[in-house]
């Protein structure tokens, strides 16, 4: 059984309920882990199987990027590449846009990592490569990578349009990877596509602020950010 989860933010309590009900769970979470150390992911894995992608917030400080890449999770990260999970090919896209790399429909100021390091102030580097806050940016060398491949869902922490902050680019990527399901995080309010007129040739699913969703859509948890 596959469940997906929206931005935890450093809190996992909520999923425990839905995890201890079956043994044969796949939990995979959809950025926003904002981990400071592995443990929460250590222990709820002994009740699930975990997979996920990366989001803006798991780059904030360096302990939230030692928490994913620092340790044996980053093998879970799902980004920038498909993997088959309970057999549904699930390809993974992490973190978000922004502007000093690239701000869809604007056109990229860098196409991958190595490019932005090439123009980079040696000063503003980290360990050697880019800055840490872009760690977790989206460049078009990601896109790139799964544009060629073919998958039954997407899972992205950015939204596809028509959500009001959604970019057509994920749109453009799921079309051709021939998708039937995006799911994605990122916007903490469950944001109900079906109302819409205007959809997608795939379902999509806003998980959101620490809320949970089955294969079908069907939410089974919805939080609410009041922090």
């Amino acid at each position: 059984m596959i469940l997906f989860a929206g931005d935890p933010h450093g809190s996992y309590e909520h999923l425990y309920p839905f995890v201890r009900e079956r043994a044969d769970i796949s939990l995979i979470i959809l950025g926003d882990l904002q981990l400071t150390n592995p443990k929460p992911l250590d222990d709820l894995a002994q009740y699930c199987d975990i997979w996920f992608i990366h989001g803006n917030h798991d780059s904030k400080i360096v302990a939230n990027y030692e928490a994913i890449w620092g340790s044996h999770w980053k093998e879970r990260n799902l980004h920038a590449r498909v993997v088959e999970i309970e057999g549904k090919r699930i390809a993974g896209l992490g973190g978000v846009f922004r502007g000093q790399i690239w701000m869809p429909p604007s056109k990229p100021v860098f196409f991958d990592p190595i490019h932005y390091c090439q123009y980079c102030q040696p000063e503003h580097l980290w360990r050697n490569g880019i800055p840490l806050r872009h760690r977790v940016s989206i460049f078009p060398s990601d896109i790139e990578i799964l544009e060629n491949q073919q998958a039954d869902i997407l899972i992205c922490h950015e939204a596809p349009k028509p959500h009001p902050l959604g970019f057509r680019v994920l749109n453009q990527l799921a079309e051709k990877m021939g998708v039937t399901q995006l799911y994605h995080g990122h916007h903490h309010e469950n944001f109900d596509y079906s109302k819409l007129k205007r959809k997608n040739s795939f379902q999509t699913v806003n998980v959101g602020f620490r809320s949970l969703c089955d294969l079908d859509g069907n939410y089974l948890l919805k939080g609410v950010d009041d922090r």
